[in-house]
Parts: C-alpha cells; sequence; structure tokens
C-alpha cells in the first residue's frame, strides 16, 4: 500500500498514457467489497476518490482493519508480486469511492522493461514493515488511550482539511482494531472525549472538534 502518485512516477514518461489507458475506472458504493481474503490476486487498484478499508478475520471470528487508504494510495499490488498468489486481505470502500485498477498482465510487462517498478514494489513492501514495527512497538510501549488518540490524528491526516467537523465514517471496531484495543476501551475514551467537547460520535462515524488537544494528548 503506497502512493498511487508515487506508482505512476516510476512508469517511463513515455507510457505514462499507456498505462492509464490500460486502468480500468471501477466505482464501488459504500460497504461494497473490492475483493476478498482469499480471492486470486489479479489487479492492483489506485485509488482516485474515496476511502478504502484493509481487513481481515481472525480464526475466532472476529474483523482487524490494518489500514484504512485515501486518494493516491495503491493497494492488492503485493499479492501480484508471485505467480498463482491470493489476496492476504480483504478490501472495502468505506464510503463511495473510484479505483483505477491494472491487470498483472499489464503490470508484469512494465516490470520487465527495467528495475524501476520492481523498487516502488520492494520500497511499497518495506514501507509496510516499517509501519508494522512502529504498530508493535506502540502496543508494547504506550497505553491503549495513547494509541486510540494517535488514529485519531491519523484519521484526520487520512481525512484532509475536511476532517474536523466533518463525520469521518468509521466505526469503533475499525478504530479498536486499528490501535489494537478493544471496542470498549476505544468506547470509554470516546465518551470522555465527547463530554469534553473535543469530539461527536454519530452512527458509524466520528467528528473531530478539536484536532490540536487530540493530538498533543496521543503525543
Amino acid at each position: 500500500m503506497s502512493g498511487g502518485e508515487g506508482f505512476l512516477s516510476v512508469v517511463p514518461e513515455k507510457q505514462v498514457r499507456e498505462v492509464r489507458a490500460a486502468m480500468r475506472r471501477r466505482n464501488f458504493s459504500k460497504g461494497e467489497v473490492i475483493f476478498h481474503d482469499g480471492d486470486p490476486g489479479e489487479t492492483l487498484h489506485l485509488i482516485e476518490k474515496g476511502h478504502v478499508a484493509i481487513r481481515r478475520s481472525t480464526p475466532l471470528g472476529d474483523t482487524v482493519t490494518f489500514v484504512i487508504l485515501s486518494a493516491g494510495d495503491t493497494f492488492g499490488e503485493l499479492a501480484l508480486l508471485r505467480s498463482h498468489s491470493y489476496r492476504a486481505a480483504t478490501a472495502i470502500a468505506l464510503e463511495p469511492t473510484t479505483t483505477l485498477s491494472l491487470g498483472k498482465a499489464k503490470l508484469d510487462e512494465l516490470r520487465s522493461h527495467g528495475p524501476a517498478v520492481d523498487r516502488f514494489l520492494q520500497a511499497a513492501l518495506a514501507a509496510q514493515v516499517e509501519s508494522l514495527s512502529a504498530r508493535l512497538l506502540e502496543a508494547l510501549y504506550c497505553t491503549a488511550d495513547k494509541r486510540i488518540l494517535r488514529r485519531l490524528a491519523d484519521l484526520a491526516d487520512i481525512y484532509g482539511p475536511n476532517a474536523t467537523d466533518t463525520p469521518i465514517p468509521i466505526t469503533q471496531e475499525d478504530l479498536a482494531s486499528l490501535a489494537g484495543t478493544t471496542r470498549p476501551t476505544v468506547n470509554r475514551l470516546l465518551k470522555g472525549l465527547e463530554g469534553e467537547g473535543l469530539l461527536t460520535l454519530g452512527r458509524g462515524s466520528v467528528t473531530l472538534h478539536d484536532l490540536p488537544t487530540i493530538t498533543r494528548r496521543g503525543r
């Protein structure tokens, strides 16, 4: 999962138009599954509009959300690095979302022209490892409350200038997964923040009112 403009920037300039022409624009409604865990890995997706959650079910039947992606991010690319590979997680549109998808055959063709695309994919994998390592350190050394506050600040970054005073479509279950804690812990903290006027809880959403305070408390 990585920046989509970064992906296009590593494509040779003379091929950018060809690659864009090969991409298929796909529209997804809120809550629609883009692909399921275990599906064949056949396409890379570049988010043109909207937000996507990457999730996986646990053996106990719970759902874990790994990351929320926004416009400009790519996802699904790592399943294309091996032949006969399958998706390792489920991708779901959190709101009306548009992606540009690129098939494995075209990606393999680009990779055959030089090392730039492979370097980009390697960087995407390295970024995932770095992110997972950072989350592991947080889980070991930061309180659950601080992790929740940090994920709220992260969501504000993901949703950009409109994040303040605009409902962000995130459930408490998703936030608990992102913070590596439980829903009751998330609910307790969010209720407290709501009581202070720092945010407002909605059905399947949270509206941030005082991002500087939330960010400061998460440090």
